[in-house]
């Protein structure tokens, strides 16, 4: 059974910091009695005044009021604020494990995943979970002194404390329907807020602000944002000018209903059915109950959390599941592959789409060996790397260690035996002794063996050079970080595939792993890498023929099946696909370098 919205509420501000949710409620409900206790502490001193008693105790309250009341302001803002912080580090957190969780790559990978992710973060629409903790006090103020207002006006008049109560509970439902409409409208258009976010933030990014400034973009794309979002914004604006008639009728509908309460309790008062103390009292109390007829925008962002938090809920779920991979795999990877790894009959389509990758395709490779996977682009090999990674599962066939269906394996113990450089790897924007250490997480402290990684993949020269050596923040949008070049960062992915593979890695892949590189340092890292993996089991994907022919064995992939498979003198030996691709690859390199020498 699903719990009351504000049950929910204030179950996600206590997860994030239930002691500061505490505090924060504590110091509303004191704020909230404080207009209340003002409201009959005037009362009393009105009648003190008129009896010539004794108006101290009166007055004794009503300074305490004002002084709680100046101490209590900048404490709750101050809490508010400590909580906004602690609430976006918990939705962070929460965020984070569901998209880490998950270890295959089609929950990270998907279009609504990434909306949803969206919504809860509240980056494209504004709409930030944090704040929802800032006005948790404004919100528990204003309902503790609406209610214990209209509970003074009951005790007086009972039949006028119920006609503001329903009054109000009108008015309250038409504000939060028209904040509700708004904010279906607002995340409704999501997708498309996305696409004017991407805008924005690549005239932020300095990664593109080469090209946006030499093809003359910045102009266009600033144009364009301001379109998109403009564009999507006029449906919210719409929805909020046609609620306004409405709201406004609800607010004329309850000031008449307290001018009429206001009004009668003057007459009875006139009449002598109430005191002047009473009068005065209960006009307070009148005016102190109507904030309970807005819908205030604390209310909303409270609201909004339980949008949040559902958002969120989900997303675990779907991260909690083994994410398009086969559920139930436990079987230990360590030591895997001793003999083979195997493709059997696999068939694969990635989710959403229309073609399939492959169709039947069978390969093996013997464990220990290197093998080379070219092909034209489009032809699959990075698809069967991630299914090689277990980062997705066949639809049809499987890939099996020994024999052993990867389905089988627990999938972050299958990981640990897997090191790689993909075709876009990571550009870890922390220090240049951890890009090397993120390879082996376990052996993060051994900084002995991650130099000695940087220098066998022939990064070390360039990392030394940095202001900080190995600690220096490899961005420059950090201060006194710095950045590498291309072929310099793609040593020092290298360098993490070669520590993860020093740390006992089993099965190396390399995708693309020397195209930042020229064909000199191509070669020495290639043939260095070869060397100090041998009895590694290597999968090497590449479309630079000198680098492929290197392989223990080779295999065309083409249209999703292998339709070559050889050594490179076997190869080029039947004079099919392979043989015209490398010849024509060596001819293009012959000629600029006869080019190059001529010149």
């Amino acid at each position: 059974m699903r719990s009351l919205p504000a049950v929910r509420a204030l179950r996600a501000l206590a997860d994030a910091n239930a002691r500061l949710t505490a505090a924060i409620v504590a110091v509303g409900v004191v704020s909230g009695l404080l207009a209340p206790a003002f409201a009959v502490a005037t009362g009393f001193l009105v009648r003190a005044i008129r009896s010539h008693g004794s108006v101290a105790l009166p007055l004794a309250v009503i300074f305490a009021v004002f002084g709680i009341g100046r101490l209590l302001d900048p404490a709750r803002e101050q809490l508010g604020d400590a909580m906004w912080r602690q609430l976006d580090a918990s939705v962070s957190r929460r965020l984070m494990g569901a998209m880490t969780r998950p270890p295959g790559l089609a929950h990270v990978e998907s279009p609504e995943v990434r909306d949803a992710i969206a919504k809860v973060e509240g980056t494209v629409t504004g709409v930030f979970p944090g704040e929802a903790g800032w006005w948790l006090g404004p919100v528990v103020l204003l309902w503790v002194q609406g209610v214990v207002s209209l509970v003074i006006v009951a005790a007086y008049r009972w039949w006028l404390a119920l006609a503001l109560c329903v009054a109000y509970a009108f008015a309250y439902r038409v504000s939060r329907r028209h904040w509700h409409q708004q904010t279906l409208v607002l995340m409704g258009r999501t997708p498309r807020l996305r696409r004017s976010h991407y805008l924005r933030s690549l005239a932020l990014e300095p990664e593109v602000a080469k090209e946006t400034r030499v093809f003359g973009l910045a102009g266009w794309m600033v144009d364009r944002y301001r379109e998109g979002w403009l564009r999507e914004m006029r449906d919210i604006w719409r929805t909020r000018h046609e609620g306004w008639l409405v709201g406004l009728g609800a607010a004329l509908l309850v000031g008449a209903i307290e001018l009429a309460a206001v009004g009668s309790v003057a007459r009875d008062g006139v009449h002598g059915a109430l005191t002047l103390p009473v009068v005065v009292t209960l006009t307070q109390a009148i005016v102190g109950a109507g904030v309970l007829a807005t819908y205030t925008d604390g209310n909303w962002f409270l609201s909004d959390l339980v949008r949040i938090v559902e958002g969120l809920e989900e997303l675990e779920a779907g991260g909690a599941t083994s994410d398009g991979l086969t559920p139930g795999g436990s079987r230990v990877a360590a030591g895997l592959p001793a003999r083979s790894i195997s493709f059997e009959n696999v068939r694969f389509t990635y989710p959403g789409g229309a073609q399939p990758v492959f169709e039947g395709l069978d390969l093996e490779l013997a464990a220990g060996r290197s093998l080379a996977i070219v092909g034209e682009n489009g032809a699959g090999k990075t698809t069967l790397i991630k299914l090689l990674s277990r980062l997705y599962d066949p639809d049809v066939g499987a890939v099996r260690v020994d024999g052993i269906d990867l389905r089988e394996l627990d999938p972050a113990g299958w990981h640990a035996r897997v090191a790689a450089v993909f075709q876009d790897y990571t550009q870890f924007e922390v220090s240049a002794q951890d890009n090397v250490a993120f390879g082996a997480l376990h052996r993060r402290e051994d900084e002995q063996a991650v130099l000695e990684a940087a220098r066998l993949a022939g990064a070390a020269r360039a990392i030394e050079r940095l202001p900080e050596g190995w600690a220096t923040p490899l961005t420059r949008a950090l201060t006194g970080g710095a950045q590498l070049s291309g072929g310099e960062w793609q040593r020092l992915a290298l360098a993490r595939a070669l520590f993860a593979v020093r740390a006992g890695a089993g099965v190396l892949i390399l995708d693309e792993p020397t195209a930042s590189l020229d064909v000199r340092g191509e070669a020495q890292v290639y043939a260095r890498f070869l060397d100090l993996t041998r009895g590694v089991t290597t999968i090497v994907v590449s479309h630079r023929f000198s680098t492929v022919r290197r392989a223990d064995r080779i295999v065309v992939v083409e249209h999703g099946r292998v339709v070559e498979d050889g050594t490179h003198t076997q190869l080029m030996a039947r004079g099919g696909r392979y043989a015209a691709m490398y010849t024509l690859q060596a001819e293009k390199f012959a000629g600029r370098v006869g080019d190059e020498s001529a010149a």
